[in-house]
């Protein structure tokens, strides 16, 4: 990464870098699925524990700079205007992909309740139970969710977020002295639960403890300006470190499932190059780039599917990695179904 001061560049330098910026952040989100998909498909494995929540706080972490990039953008006259607005957009955007999919794994359900070796609570009953948590964003705090629909837990604080966004938007008023007050409190709140997370004892999944790295991305979407003020060396610095100390850290799932909480705080490293690749408009160059652009642009609807293909254990263990390559094909089919209809003409074309 050769990372460029954007001070004093020209309105047309600029908004190529900010083009740019946005492929690279498409690009993470589509690494931050690998992870996914690499921990579901050789979960059966107990040697790729962490690496799952690696990527869905790198994925809250892209989530929740795009959530502050959105509400800063809008044209909308009043508060309550931007907030009914953006509230309209999450819901059309992200509503009927889940939908579709809750309702389409139902038959499939009933039918494949019976296989030999599949986790607790992969009944039907169990799912007809859960249904309403996963429809109504709230699936988060169930102890008990089937498992063909537990994975929605990340969808329900996504939305969460989603939810009180706004609200912090506006609660950070006007001024940049009181939205750094407002902003930096709840940040260093929710970075405080999310380590204490491990020791607080149940919610692993609740909304407090897993929104931070959404948080952080909305801090530092905040504070882009200040950002791309950082010299060139400096930023490469950063982002290499990231990489090095962030991948290596992820070696350590090799050795079973008491390295997890190693392997998720070092993985947290790799927001940083993340941030430095949006910031400067960096993306990854050449096939690699290609292939994880395409599949950041359908992280939604592939994270959907992922979960029956893996650790469902709907498919043998085997036969797990073939199931996670499945579900991009399957995603991808839905994505265009079912999210691109509903997407901004900008991100449609």
């Amino acid at each position: 990464m050769n990372a460029t001061v954007s001070t004093g560049a020209t309105p047309e330098a600029v908004s190529e870098q900010n083009r740019l910026g946005s492929i690279a952040l498409d690009q993470w989100r589509g690494l931050a699925l690998v992870l996914v998909l690499v921990s579901h498909g050789f979960y059966f494995t107990d040697r790729v524990s962490g690496l799952g929540r690696v990527g869905v706080n790198l994925f809250f972490f892209i989530s929740g700079i795009l959530v502050f990039r959105s509400l800063a953008r809008s044209r909308t006259s009043t508060a309550w205007e931007r907030t009914h607005s953006y509230w309209w957009r999450r819901l059309r955007r992200l509503y009927p992909a889940l939908a579709a999919y809750v309702l389409m794994m139902l038959p499939l359900a009933w039918l494949l309740q019976h296989r030999p070796n599949l986790p607790p609570d992969s009944d039907f009953i169990s799912y007809l139970k859960t249904m309403p948590l996963a429809l109504t964003a709230t699936i988060n705090y169930s102890g008990n969710a089937s498992w063909s629909l537990g994975h929605l837990w990340s969808v329900a604080c996504e939305m969460q977020f989603y939810l009180i966004a706004p609200l912090i938007f506006i609660a950070g008023g006007a001024t940049q002295r009181q939205r750094n007050l407002v902003f930096g409190i709840l940040l260093v709140v929710l970075v405080g639960l999310g380590a204490a997370q491990p020791f607080a004892g149940g919610g692993k999944y609740h909304f407090e403890f897993a929104v931070w790295p959404m948080m952080l991305g909305f801090c530092c979407e905040h504070q882009r300006d200040r950002l791309q003020r950082i010299p060139a060396l400096l930023a490469t610095l950063i982002f290499w470190s990231g990489i090095g100390i962030g991948g290596l850290g992820l070696l350590l799932m090799f050795f079973g499932l008491e390295m997890k909480l190693a392997v998720v705080a070092t993985g947290a490293l790799l927001l940083a190059p993340c941030l430095m690749a949006y910031v400067f408009g960096r993306p990854m160059r050449a096939i690699p780039g290609i292939w994880l652009k395409w599949l950041g642009e359908r992280t939604y609807s592939i994270y959907l599917w992922q979960e029956p293909l893996t650790i469902c254990n709907f498919l043998p263990d085997v036969l797990q990695p073939a199931g996670a390559l499945i579900s991009v094909a399957v995603g991808g089919i839905w994505f265009h179904c079912f999210e691109r209809p509903f997407l901004s003409a900008n991100r449609r074309g």
